[in-house]
């Protein structure tokens, strides 16, 4: 149990980072973990870093961002094989978590965790994000690679989980480095509220069934038929093709094209009990 007013410089802090196959947990995967234990003062402790198999294909847009292809992670375990281990390296909850634009590394992490049946750790996350939007005022960007060069903390990165995961242990330091009166948990609380990583605390629905053919489908714009409880008569079949995913306010939506209305239309997550792809 984390005591406030326990002194930063004796706490054990992971940076964490994940490289994903697309921006949504219900119908993309993650690639890659990297993490980074660290102290205050910048000395490593260890690292971890796997890449993962997603069982699908890595969209060519995905890999020119990340650099990993089809041939890098296949034979690489799948991901209840290689979550055990990425859950066994944080450590105990007295560990403080650290990862930029948290919110999204935490929402594969927490999908992840429900549908390999795995408990994701309750140890409080700083997101390095927020922390840099308090702290350096003016930043003409709060993407870590920029933040790092405008800082001076690095020439460039090449945007892996493990880098990454330096980066962010990289900015944190320094930015708590700038700040005498930064001693204390509670003093770190107070600049940047920490988030929670079990699943209680996030806004992460559980999978509909047959959401793997959701992932085919919007990649190579085939129909689906969704089952959609979108009123008081209860779910009904909807043939669409799927277009995108997109996420607002905290809930999770599917666009597609009706094929009975002949119209997009916007479906909440949430309300889709099944999918199955047709032919049709």
């Amino acid at each position: 149990m984390l005591s406030h007013d326990r002194p930063l410089s004796d706490v054990e802090f992971v940076a964490f980072d994940l490289e994903t196959t697309g921006l949504f947990p219900v119908v993309n995967r993650i690639v890659e973990f990297g993490a980074v234990r660290f102290r205050l003062d910048g000395r490593e402790l260890g690292t971890w870093e796997q890449l993962v198999d997603p069982e699908c294909s890595i969209p060519p847009e995905v890999t020119d961002i990340h650099g990993i292809t089809d041939a890098m992670v296949r034979g690489q375990p799948t991901l209840p094989q290689a979550l055990p281990g990425f859950l066994d390296f944080l450590g105990t909850p007295d560990t403080i978590l650290l990862a930029h634009n948290a919110t999204f590394d935490l929402g594969f992490l927490n999908f992840g965790a429900a549908k390999t049946g795995l408990e994701f750790p309750s140890n409080p996350v700083i997101d390095t994000l927020d922390l840099a939007r308090t702290c350096v005022r003016g930043a003409p960007s709060c993407r870590l690679e920029d933040l790092v060069v405008q800082l001076g903390l690095a020439e460039s990165e090449d945007h892996r989980a493990l880098s990454d995961s330096r980066l962010a242990m990289g900015l944190f330091t320094h930015l708590a480095g700038r700040l005498e009166w930064l001693r204390t948990i509670e003093d770190l609380f107070r600049l940047s509220p920490p988030l929670m990583a079990d699943k209680s605390r996030t806004h992460i629905i559980e999978p509909p069934a047959g959401f793997e053919d959701l992932a085919v489908a919007i990649s190579e714009q085939r129909a689906v038929v969704i089952a959609y409880d979108g009123g008081t008569r209860g779910p009904a079949d909807r043939r669409i093709t799927p277009r995108a995913m997109l996420q607002s306010n905290g809930r999770q939506y599917l666009i597609g094209y009706c094929r009975a209305a002949k119209l997009e239309k916007t479906y909440r997550l949430d309300r889709i009990r099944g999918i199955h792809a047709t032919d049709r």
